[in-house]
């Protein structure tokens, strides 16, 4: 009985984390674009100029206009202002909307930190919040254009359709993730798209209404190399499409540009919407040799 109060404390607290991030949440809803039913799901608040994040896939069959109904206001009109489908992430402006937004923390997820996933479940029970540990990094989420989003959080915080496009917080209310989808043949496993990939995509979307991506046309995939006699995780060059390139299967990629490549994600991230159309400097390790190579970024078809 003795640490009581301790727990009361720690109640207390965790309930005035929820008070205050469930009123930068929302619940988005609508008619489908052919009229035969409706969708739901959640966002939050990204900024002062009435910008709210969401899923992709939350507002992607909707038709004009969205439903946006703030926690304790009166339900306010949204449009889309730009989508990401290869992340799953959306824009909705709502004017009127005077909400304070949801800070993406600088750091990442840390394994085992506590986390609290808001959203409407099942598009009904509104304002809902679970609580959580972040249990795993790092995750790749398939897509249903077959492509894959990379540096998910998965965590164990309940996630259930409506959920999608609610923020995953952690213990001082910065955003982790955006929540997005669930594991359905499992327990307790959900998860959501990186604060990083948020912070990368979401102004391009405010500033363009789209991302745009180039390519170097080659397919990558996750390895393990050797340097200084300690292993370590690198992405080397599966297979190469383009037959004039400069690049070859096996090829270690160190760095694109300005931009050194340890993960996945990081290509994706050397090869935006500035690099298209232009002959960018790769570095890749070939035969145990650091190679400078001059590779085109071709603009990506997706």
């Amino acid at each position: 009985m003795g640490n009581w109060k301790n727990l009361a404390k720690l109640s207390g607290e965790l309930s005035e984390l929820v008070m205050s991030v469930r009123s930068s949440t929302v619940t988005i809803s609508g008619t489908n674009a052919d009229l035969t039913g409706g969708g739901s799901g959640s966002g939050w608040v990204y900024d002062r100029n009435g910008h709210v994040v969401t899923n992709h896939h939350v507002i992607a069959d909707l038709a004009a206009p969205i439903r946006v109904k703030p926690s304790g206001r009166p339900e306010l009109t949204g449009v889309v202002v730009g989508s990401d489908p290869d992340n799953d992430l959306a824009v909705v402006y709502v004017e009127g909307l005077n909400a304070e937004p949801i800070p993406i923390r600088e750091g990442p997820a840390m394994l085992g930190e506590l986390c609290l996933a808001l959203g409407s479940p099942l598009g009904i029970f509104r304002e809902s919040a679970s609580l959580g540990i972040v249990s795993g990094l790092s995750r790749q989420l398939p897509t249903s254009s077959g492509g894959v989003i990379e540096e998910v959080v998965q965590t164990d915080a309940s996630i259930n359709p409506g959920n999608s496009g609610g923020p995953l917080v952690d213990v001082g209310g910065f955003l982790l993730g955006v929540n997005a989808a669930k594991r359905t043949d499992g327990e307790n496993i959900g998860f959501a798209i990186s604060g990083e990939v948020v912070r990368d995509v979401v102004p391009e979307l405010i500033r363009f209404g789209g991302v745009h991506r180039s390519t170097i046309g080659v397919s990558i995939a996750s390895t393990w190399v050797n340097v200084g006699g300690s292993d370590r995780s690198a992405i080397s060059v599966r297979r190469v499409s383009h037959p004039d390139s400069p690049l070859q299967s096996g090829d270690v990629l160190l760095q694109i540009g300005t931009v050194k490549i340890e993960r996945r994600y990081d290509v994706r991230k050397a090869l935006g919407r500035d690099t298209v159309g232009r002959v960018l400097q790769v570095w890749v390790e070939r035969d145990g040799k650091t190679v400078e190579l001059a590779v085109r970024a071709d603009p990506r078809n997706s």
